[in-house]
């Protein structure tokens, strides 16, 4: 059984507990990572007595090490998390605290300047409530989606051409946000506004005065890819204006620091430490962020210093940045990738075992890259499903050339040479694999029965 990452630093803590414990600390209460490590070593103690050389040996152990995989998971993410605090902690020790306003509604503060995912504007009347409060006022029945729930105006009934005139209004108010989304519809002439780049470029440094991060951070761009006549590229002025964006707070532009500090682009050296700061910061401000988890994912999977690798962590975070919305269908094959890897952590090198087969989640995963058009990606699925018909995925029996064996029609990912393989090998955990296959959040496919 391979060790689990910092197994050594888990026994020695578990070691130091018991020794504690034994010369009369009667007074030590185990806190919540104390109990998951105990629980860990257990466990651990549980696999090494097992025998494991034969494939029966794996397929007895499977389901106890899937036990212990769920285990470290959980202690992992848990600690995880608590460096995420730290990052922030630090982030804001040197760059002050990130600005903050109530909610119109709940009055919860709201770091307003972070990401606009967290807020939703309203252009009749400039004002925003909190995501929590916007989709409550959706589904509840005190006010409906029909009306603004700040000063009660129709949003329904309401014409492209009239809410191009409210943002403009509100632009011309001096109110941020506007103008910094004013800008950018005018720099692409999109949302019925005629492409007038200069006009737009205005309204964005009229936005970035006010040191509003998003407009910041669109200048960033804007400078970073030039723009014609009207605005000339410079490498300088867009690294000067994302560091500032960044250290106000705005997840975007840490994830595009961390970005260029890890592949050494953009004027930026290479420099891991700072990439990995800026990707957890990015990630702490805003989870939905594909490309810091992306990076956080890459880290954990490429068995870098920086930090420890973990197959867990690895596998959780790229399945953030597959659900982001924003993957181009790369974050779905380094997740399949991910999912490999972790199953052959934890089962000796092992990723057909009945019941903790995980080829089918790993067909899906790869499948969606696919479809969302990622072309790194058809050549390996193409070579998976030749390799997958090449034999029945119960008896091992080989394909004879030109004969098809018969597919699971729900999965897609097992092929059998007869009815008879195919009821035995379902009976046998490929139905709790065909199941799990198609879970979308990781802690919900580790954690499956």
């Amino acid at each position: 059984m391979p060790a689990t990452p910092g197994d050594g630093h888990q026994q020695a803590d578990t070691g130091e507990l018991k020794a504690g414990q034994e010369g009369g600390d009667e007074q030590h209460e185990q806190t919540d990572e104390e109990r998951m490590l105990e629980e860990i070593a257990q466990q651990k103690e549980l696999l090494d007595a097992m025998p494991g050389d034969s494939h029966s040996d794996i397929c007895t152990k499977a389901p106890h090490a899937k036990k212990l995989g769920q285990l470290v998971f959980k202690y992992q993410l848990t600690t995880e998390k608590k460096r995420l605090t730290s990052v922030m902690a630090k982030f804001e020790e040197e760059h002050g605290a990130l600005y903050s306003e109530p909610c119109l509604i709940c009055l919860e503060d709201i770091h307003v300047h972070a990401s606009k995912n967290l807020t939703e504007c309203f252009a009749c009347c400039g004002g925003f409530i909190c995501k929590l409060c916007a989709a409550r006022n959706r589904n509840g029945p005190e006010i409906g989606f029909d009306k603004c729930p700040l000063c009660r105006e129709s949003i329904v009934n309401t014409t492209a051409s009239g809410n191009a005139e409210k943002l403009l209004a509100l632009a011309k108010r001096g109110v941020a946000w506007a103008q910094t989304d004013l800008g950018k519809r005018l720099c692409l002439g999109i949302d019925e506004f005629k492409k007038e780049e200069k006009a737009g470029l205005e309204w964005i440094n009229k936005a970035a005065a006010q040191n509003y991060s998003s407009a910041l951070h669109s200048l960033a761009i804007l400078y970073d890819g030039g723009m014609g006549s009207v605005l000339r590229k410079s490498e300088e002025k867009a690294k000067e204006l994302m560091i500032k964006s960044a250290n106000l707070g705005y997840g975007l532009a840490n994830s595009w620091l961390a970005e260029s500090s890890y592949f050494g682009i953009r004027g930026f050296d290479r420099d891991q430490e700072e990439a990995y700061f800026r990707a957890s910061v990015a990630h702490t401000i805003n989870e939905s962020d594909g490309k810091a988890a992306t990076l956080l994912g890459l880290w954990h999977y490429g068995g870098t210093t920086i930090p420890e690798p973990s197959p867990y962590l690895a596998c959780y975070y790229q399945n953030i940045a597959a659900n982001s919305g924003q993957d181009d269908g790369s974050a779905c094959l380094l997740y399949s990738q991910a999912l490999r890897k972790l199953s052959e952590f934890l089962h000796d090198g092992r990723v057909a075992i009945p019941g903790s087969n995980v080829l089918p989640a790993m067909f899906f995963w790869l499948r969606k890259s696919r479809d969302l058009g990622y072309r790194d990606e058809r050549e390996q699925l193409k070579n998976c499903e030749i390799v997958g018909q090449s034999y029945c995925d119960n008896c091992s029996k080989k394909a004879q050339a030109g004969e098809k064996f018969k597919q699971c029609s729900m999965c897609k990912a097992g092929w059998y040479c007869s009815k008879e393989c195919q009821v035995e090998a379902w009976r046998a955990g490929h139905k709790k694999d065909c199941k799990r296959a198609k879970m979308l959040k990781f802690e919900d496919y580790l954690n499956a029965e």
